[in-house]
């Protein structure tokens, strides 16, 4: 008996260690599973930024884990996620659909305790309140409706505003239309307003289209303001045109909307856009396309040359001018009506365009006119303080410089030899090449030369303008100046060729340079570059062979 009570004692203690083990294994093991799962609760990457939502004091910003305010996920299957809220001691179903990577919009439901997923998300109802989430600092989107349209409106009430019809317009950027809003006499409450809008989100439900958009007029002060949902959908009532039945929100949520319902219904008929009715000149279409010097704008043609297109650096468009009339043209100069959209600002303009070469063109706009009988005219086009807008194209050519010959800049007699080394000592204009500009410095320390290529020149009132780029670079200058007695005064400038800049005084360099001789002399520190003509070569080559014999 006593063995057995020994054998069995000593068994006991054996298994111990075994229990005490599985019973850690299967903690961490469930430890591992829960921690597991709170891992995969993720939300998507590309959800991750921040977004408005109305009624919130602050944007809401959702990371792979967490959605600020509303806690972190622990458990998720497709679109419904379990979201555990500390501050608050609650748990709450989230249940989120992404209309667009602009938009989320969800539903949700709470419980003091935690509950199965399912279970907890199975208390939204139908009629739970929806909520919209906006992405802050979004890429707007191409608006999907392409105007021009005319609309007549209504205001929350049966009574239609269309005497006079309002209007959509495209800005310059395809994400921008510009809303014209009448006033009627018969309509209370209607009122002439202009509001521009940022196309920001686009999606469809069914045979209904959504937009999200950020609307700025002067009652817009903050994003409650701003942000706005619009429902549309083709006006199956009209036959010959193509129209849209659409409605706004009152506030900044999707809440309740429908194409016939909303604090404002319009209904859009197609206008006629504006065609170019007259083309731009050769001299100016044979090149594919026009830059300013700095290269910060180019200037291209549509189609048929009956337009022209500005876009900036980064390729956005800036500016699209129609030809709607030519009012005169020479054989370089060309100047026209034209219809321009610039930005949100539509309107008519005078534009005036110069030949300077074939590589160059110069041109000036005048301000914007509300109507076209106006826009040529002297309250609006004065050409003798309008600035000029200097062109060049791709690839300039180099032509022959102008006033050939070596010169020395006017110097400060007070600097020293160090600043003497960071002027050039010397200048070159067309003596190695008769299409090259050289500035030369020469001094101790240092021997080196600045080659430029001369592409255009021309002379208006005493002052000339040469247009040159530096050898080997897309780098564009004009140099301004003006000669007298022997004294050239030179300023240059990198944007255009201005008018109102003091040749010698203004611009990115100004100096001053008085004649040295022609190119075939030599100078007192050497002899330069002789540009010999070529019938004087053969002249010399005739007489060595005469006197040969």
């Amino acid at each position: 008996m006593t063995n057995i009570r020994m054998q069995w004692t000593t068994a006991s203690s054996s298994s111990i260690p075994m229990r005490l083990s599985f019973a850690l294994l299967s903690f961490f093991t469930l430890m591992a599973t829960v921690d597991q799962a709170i891992a995969s609760c993720q939300f998507p990457l590309h959800w991750t930024g921040t977004f408005f939502q109305s009624g919130m004091p602050r944007p809401l910003t959702i990371d792979r884990y967490t959605i600020s305010t509303k806690g972190k996920c622990i458990e998720s299957s497709g679109d419904k996620f379990l979201i555990e809220d500390k501050k608050e001691n609650v748990y709450r179903c989230m249940v989120i659909h992404e209309k667009h990577a602009n938009v989320l919009q969800y539903k949700e439901a709470f419980s003091d305790n935690r509950e199965n997923l399912d279970a907890l998300c199975a208390h939204i109802s139908g009629d739970a309140l929806l909520f919209s989430m906006f992405r802050v600092d979004a890429t707007p989107v191409s608006c999907p409706l392409k105007g021009p349209f005319q609309f007549t409106y209504y205001r929350g009430d049966n009574r239609e505003c269309k005497n006079p019809p309002s209007s959509v317009d495209m800005c310059t950027e395809d994400w921008r239309l510009l809303l014209r809003f009448q006033a009627c006499p018969d309509v209370l409450g209607s009122e002439s307003t202009v509001e521009e809008l940022v196309c920001l989100a686009t999606w469809k439900e069914g045979s209904v289209r959504y937009l999200i958009g950020k609307l700025e007029h002067k009652m817009a002060t903050n994003a409650e303001d701003k942000y706005r949902c619009f429902a549309y959908e083709k006006n199956k009532d009209m036959v010959d045109h193509i129209g849209f039945q659409l409605a706004q929100s009152g506030d900044a949520t999707c809440n309740g909307l429908s194409t016939i319902e909303g604090s404002r219904t319009l209904k859009l008929t197609k206008g006629v856009h504006p065609m170019g009715v007259c083309s731009f000149p050769a001299w100016m279409t044979n090149a594919l396309a026009w830059h300013t010097l700095d290269w910060h704008k180019t200037y291209t043609f549509g189609p048929k040359n009956t337009s022209i297109k500005v876009h900036n650096a980064s390729d956005i468009p800036e500016m699209k001018a129609l030809c709607y009339n030519v009012t005169s043209s020479t054989e370089r100069s060309f100047t026209l009506l034209a219809h321009v959209t610039k930005g949100c600002k539509i309107g008519f303009v005078c534009m005036a365009f110069y030949q300077r070469s074939q590589h160059v063109i110069e041109f000036q706009m005048s301000n914007f006119a509300g109507n076209r009988e106006e826009a040529c005219t002297s309250q609006f086009f004065d050409k003798s303080s309008t600035p000029f807008v200097t062109l060049i194209t791709s690839t300039p050519q180099p032509r022959k410089c102008p006033d050939l010959g070596r010169y020395n800049p006017l110097k400060d007699m007070k600097r020293n030899k160090r600043d003497m080394c960071q002027e050039f000592t010397s200048l070159r204009m067309g003596c190695n090449r008769v299409d090259t500009l050289e500035f030369e410095t020469d001094c101790p320390s240092e021997h080196r030369v600045e080659s430029y290529e001369c592409h255009a020149n021309w002379e208006e009132n005493g002052t000339s303008f040469l247009i040159t780029s530096v050898k080997g670079t897309r780098t564009r200058y004009c140099f301004v100046y003006t000669s007298n007695d022997k004294v050239l005064k030179f300023s240059s400038v990198q944007d255009s060729c201005r008018r109102n800049i003091q040749p010698g005084v203004g611009g990115i360099m100004a100096f001053n340079v008085t004649s040295n001789g022609q190119c075939s002399e030599t100078a007192d520190n050497g002899s330069s570059g002789v540009a010999v003509p070529l019938a004087a070569a053969v002249a010399v080559s005739y007489l060595l062979l005469i006197l040969s014999r």
